[in-house]
């Protein structure tokens, strides 16, 4: 049984702008493929995830159905099948969105930020003005703000970041 909840960019940014934070997002999308699969199969007694967070932080938004379920998290995850099935199954569909999407827009959407990644951007809001970065990026990230500072917020400073080389050095 298989069940994907694909969060495509426009999402992803709606969904961020309301979380303010990507570990509350991702439970968010855990909580909802888990809830979808509870719906076809609902004696399942546990999920299993990577661990991204506190598991409270799926629990925190599961509905009705999945209350009942054990949620484990564990690093590593992708080391049992289901995870790993789970996990290339995800990226396939993350693939496919970005072929389809590359082919309306008729430009080469890629991950990262290259200078490719760059261009394309620049010439996606030369075209389609800067609101249609929210329909391809992640526009809490430094791109989205070069590319359109006037309509994009800068990210924090690197340093203020937890987990950053710099912080770590210290």
């Amino acid at each position: 049984m298989v069940e994907i909840v694909l969060i495509g960019p426009a999402k992803y940014n709606e969904l961020y702008d309301k979380f303010g934070n990507l570990n509350r997002l991702l439970g968010w999308g855990h909580a909802r493929v888990i809830e979808n699969l509870l719906a076809k199969k609902p004696e399942c007694p546990r999920s299993l995830s990577d661990q991204f967070a506190d598991a409270r932080v799926i629990t925190a938004s599961l509905l009705k159905h999945g209350r009942k379920i054990a949620i484990e998290q564990r690093p590593r995850a992708e080391s049992d099948i289901a995870v790993a099935a789970a996990s290339i199954l995800a990226r396939e569909a993350f693939i496919n969105w970005l072929e389809r999407k590359s082919k309306e827009l008729g430009l080469r959407l890629e991950r990262g930020v290259s200078p490719s990644v760059k261009e394309n951007a620049r010439k996606l809001v030369e075209l389609n003005g800067p609101g249609a970065l929210r329909e391809v990026a992640k526009v809490h990230f430094r791109t989205a703000h070069e590319t359109a500072p006037n309509y994009y917020p800068a990210p924090p400073p690197r340093e203020n970041w937890a987990g950053t080389r710099d912080s770590l050095k210290r």
